[in-house]
């Protein structure tokens, strides 16, 4: 055998060694490549568990914020509805449920729901929907139905929506406009009106956030998912209220505003279209024609008119001029670095659209006028504010990011300086103290009727609602017993001809107290003055127990027994009949 032969056995043992020891090394590689992808697998979910944690602990420091502001402005010791009628329907519907589920459930729902109004009178599901109620009855049945409890939830949803503005625009421009412009919204006066009252607008305003922030994500990755989660928070906004459908004029504004007309090539721009229709529309259908009763105006050119003046002031008093002036630079800045396809303009132009669909929704839906329908457009303003501040200084310097952030959020502070002087307050009306005084009596006939406006009749139901928990007193209201009226008032009969056939239908449904409201605003309805009539020319048959001055120094409230009555028992069957008829219409 040849030398050459004899090498060949080594040489081969010797590459079996070397692929042995390169496999081992390619093993050793790929054990490395998966611990450390395992490794930033877990350090990626710990940085996300961190910004959870931060966000919450945000969201705690803001709640404390807000809620020594409710009690600071009022808030916990007025009324429900001692500025706004619709609060106490907000704050009965939700406890009627939360009553019905304490009930065990044992009687039909309709059943309850006749039987709970008969009582408290201002349960309004059906003329809004029932989310909001779902979310405040769970809050009841944890803890009691006191006014700071009550509260409880748009401190929530406030700190909510100031947090969430203020983490977008610290990831989007730096943590200093974001502080910023958190700082902002808290001062913001439709803000600050909304933390201390049950309102709908303002879980509406986080909510349609949500989902705009949602729609800016499906610009960015065209993926179906983004999309559907907008079409899910859209849904759940309409069923909180149903001004919430402004939202479906976002898609289209993104497109006419953001040159994005490829987008509706794409099957994902008409995903949230089919989810909204199945979740959200029976209830809107359903309910249609008893929201529509409670349109305050005609559509058209007047009422158009009126709405952009009414929601420009409101705005422009909200804002302030400064802060209304860089927004529209942002939105300027947004729109043409859309059209020129900056990726980085997606957030933005989403939130022009947010904007333009609720100050045009508005503008279009007779349902109301009132400032505070604009909430939903203050964040995004906010934000484009801010962006349209920053936009500014990086067309002046391209560095010093710090400094330009630090310019950045003084310009908007400053802004906010007008808004943040601007008065808000919530103050009583006396009707609690007259509801409390009367259930002390512990009067035999639980008869009461209440003559006053439509915020008075709310804020005596609403105390009698928090106190007389076995509902035993059934409150009358006088716009509904002595008058006939539709929702709004606009159409209004007293049903008395005097103040002495006033008193006859008193004295035959079996009235044991009144509550008169010496008011302007109460006065100025007939059956009212009737009321007053009727004291006045039968001193005999009221007995004035007590009254109570309002906070503002306009009038007040005399709780007084009407004599004779006082061992009368009411025909239940019969009183449910008159008021389930009066509801009807």
């Amino acid at each position: 055998m040849s030398a050459t032969a004899e090498r060949q056995p080594e040489r081969w043992r010797g590459r079996a060694v070397s692929l042995r020891l390169k496999q081992r090394q390619d093993v050793r590689v790929v054990e490395q490549d998966v611990t450390g992808a395992a490794r930033g697998g877990k350090g990626n979910a710990a940085a996300r568990a961190l910004k959870v944690l931060l966000f919450l602990i945000l969201v705690a420091l803001v709640l404390v914020l807000v809620a020594l502001q409710q009690r600071a402005l009022g808030g916990y010791g007025a009324e429900m509805s001692a500025d706004n009628a619709d609060e106490a329907s907000h704050f009965i519907s939700g406890l009627m449920i939360a009553d019905y589920l304490r009930s065990g459930l044992s009687q039909h729902p309709l059943a309850f729901a006749t039987d709970y109004y008969l009582h408290l009178p201002k349960v309004a599901i059906g003329h809004w929907p029932p989310l909001y109620y779902l979310a405040e009855a769970g809050l009841f049945l944890a803890l009691p139905p006191t006014t700071p409890v009550a509260l409880l939830l748009p401190a929530l949803l406030a700190a909510l929506l100031v947090v969430t503005t203020g983490w977008v625009a610290a990831r989007a421009l730096g943590p200093l406009q974001g502080v910023a412009v958190g700082v902002v919204l808290l001062a913001a006066p439709l803000l600050r009106q909304a933390m201390l009252v049950i309102q709908l607008d303002l879980p509406v305003a986080f909510l349609a956030l949500l989902a705009t922030l949602a729609y800016a994500r499906f610009l960015r990755t065209q993926r179906v998912g983004p999309a559907a989660l907008f079409g899910l928070i859209a849904s759940i906004a309409i069923l909180t209220k149903g001004t919430a459908a402004a939202l479906a004029l976002l898609p289209p504004l993104v497109v006419l505003l953001g040159g994005r007309f490829r987008l509706m090539l794409r099957w994902g721009f008409w995903v949230p279209l089919p989810i909204v229709l199945v979740l959200a529309g029976p209830w809107t259908v359903m309910t249609a024609k008893m929201a529509a009763n409670g349109f305050q105006y005609e559509a058209g050119v007047d009422f158009i008119d009126l709405a952009i003046a009414t929601y420009a002031d409101g705005l422009s008093a909200a804002l302030g001029g400064l802060l209304l002036l860089l927004a529209g630079v942002g939105m300027l800045l947004a729109v043409v670095r859309s059209w020129r396809g900056r990726a980085q303009a997606d957030l933005w132009v989403a939130l022009v659209a947010l904007a333009v669909a609720f100050f045009v929704f508005h503008c279009l839906m007779p349902s109301g006028l009132d400032p505070r329908y604009m909430l939903p457009v203050v964040a995004p303003l906010i934000l484009l504010a801010a962006y349209g501040a920053t936009g500014l200084l990086g067309m002046l310097t391209t560095g010093w990011p710090t400094l330009k952030g630090l310019v950045a959020a003084l310009v908007l502070l400053i802004g906010a300086l007008p808004a943040l002087m601007t008065p808000v307050e919530k103050r009583p009306i006396g009707m609690g103290a007259a509801a409390e005084a009367f259930l002390a009596g512990r009067p035999d006939n639980p008869l009461v009727l209440v003559g006053s406006d439509a915020m008075g009749e709310g804020a005596f139901i609403s105390t009698i609602g928090q106190q007389d928990r076995a509902r035993r007193i059934i409150v009358l209201r006088g716009t509904k017993m002595l008058a006939r009226t539709d929702w709004n008032a606009t159409s209004y009969r007293p049903l008395a001809k005097d103040a002495a056939d006033l008193l006859r239908q008193l004295d035959a449904v079996g009235v044991g107290h009144v509550v008169v409201d010496t008011s302007a605003a109460a006065q100025a309805l007939p059956h009212d003055r009737q009321l007053e009539e009727a004291i006045a020319a039968f001193p005999e048959r009221f007995r004035l127990i007590a009254s109570y001055p309002r906070a503002d120094a306009r009038g007040e409230v005399r709780l007084y027994e009407l004599t004779g009555n006082g061992d009368r028992t009411p025909d239940m069957k019969d009183l449910a009949a008159r008021i389930m008829a009066d509801k009807a219409n």
